[in-house]
């Protein structure tokens, strides 16, 4: 309990330094470094926005269309997002050439660095993610934790955000790699995890029952942008995610 609490102190300095509390009843993502968020794509943040509350997301486009540019301007805006329930905590994750064996480590690795000031870490987390052997019961087990531990910092509902870029690359994983990735939004965090992931494509066998990602994402297929704004994206209903 002493762990927890000096882990609960640290995430609260942290998010206070950073500026995080409380703010009005409306919903907006803050203008990005140059002042507005990505020229083109404001219909699918306002999109995203209104979905991450319930659902996942899965972006999908070519390599080049912005799909990258839409994770990382979410992470920049989501911790300033201004919502009447929710406090959002983005977390960004390039899976892009991650091993298998080092999947769930790489997941917590992140979680760390960006969420916890280094003197907490080891203290919010139960099992340092780098020794072998770390896999998704670890890191259920310490996501647990990391959410108990935001929800001592506001009244709000927690919603941590993985921000997963190039989820595709399980495709070439063991399909019960895959099964326990998904175990971990079943175990528990349906009121405060949600991803939004990116994929070139996806394997089409996800599509069937009892595949590892049916029925899980809201699918948004993204278009090159031919000037002023974007035309709004093709959305799948077929792949929404039931909570």
């Amino acid at each position: 309990m002493n762990a927890l609490r000096d882990s609960v102190k640290s995430l609260a300095q942290f998010l206070r330094h950073h500026g995080r509390g409380d703010r009005s009843d409306a919903l907006a993502l803050r203008p990005g470094r140059d002042g507005a968020t990505i020229p083109g794509r404001e219909q699918l943040i306002r999109r995203i926005l209104g979905t991450i509350h319930n659902n996942s997301i899965l972006l999908l486009g070519d390599s080049g269309i912005g799909k990258t540019s839409v994770l990382l301007e979410l992470r920049d805006g989501l911790g300033m997002v201004e919502s009447p329930s929710h406090v959002f905590f983005p977390v960004y994750i390039d899976m892009r050439h991650v091993p298998e064996r080092q999947l769930f480590a790489a997941v917590a690795d992140a979680i760390l660095r960006q969420l916890t000031q280094p003197s907490g870490r080891r203290r919010v987390m139960g099992t340092a993610p780098g020794r072998t052997g770390y896999d998704h019961r670890d890191l259920a087990r310490d996501v647990r934790g990391v959410i108990r531990a935001l929800g001592r910092t506001s009244r709000k509902q927690i919603r941590l955000v993985l921000l997963v870029d190039g989820i595709d690359e399980i495709n070439t994983y063991d399909p019960r790699t895959a099964q326990k990735v998904r175990s971990l939004f079943m175990a528990g965090f349906s009121e405060n995890l949600v991803m939004v992931a990116s994929a070139i494509e996806i394997d089409r066998r996800w599509e069937q029952e009892g595949s590892p990602w049916y029925n899980f994402f809201e699918e948004i297929r993204l278009h090159a942008i031919d000037g002023g704004d974007e035309t709004l994206p093709e959305v799948r209903d077929t792949m929404t995610r039931d909570e």
